[in-house]
């Protein structure tokens, strides 16, 4: 029954304008598609560009000792941390001290 169904709706033949109109929205549904591929292809290789800007920029700096630096940076702002850390408790204790006067 189903093939004979499917047969006199083939020997029907089909509506030419739908058919047309099917294969322009897919033609048009194709060219958005390739469109976005493309920028996104395009917008790809700026990233890769910065990226391989950034790495250059890395063995440079490895290069010329900039990370060694950081480290003696690192340790002149710990050593400072606790000279702040010594005054605050110095303060700490002459709050004590100031407040057994006191009562």
């Amino acid at each position: 029954m189903e093939n004979r169904a499917l047969f006199n709706t083939e020997s029907a033949g089909y509506n030419r304008a739908e058919v047309e109109k099917y294969v322009s929205t897919l033609k048009e549904e194709y060219k958005k598609v390739y469109e976005y591929a493309k920028s996104t292809e395009v917008n790809n290789e700026k990233l890769k560009k910065i990226c391989r800007a950034l790495s250059d920029e890395n063995k440079a700096l490895k290069a010329n000792g900039a990370t060694a630096a950081a480290p003696a940076a690192n340790t002149a702002a710990a050593e400072a941390a606790e000279k702040m850390s010594a005054l605050i408790a110095a303060l700490a204790k002459e709050n004590e001290i100031l407040k057994s006067q006191l009562g």
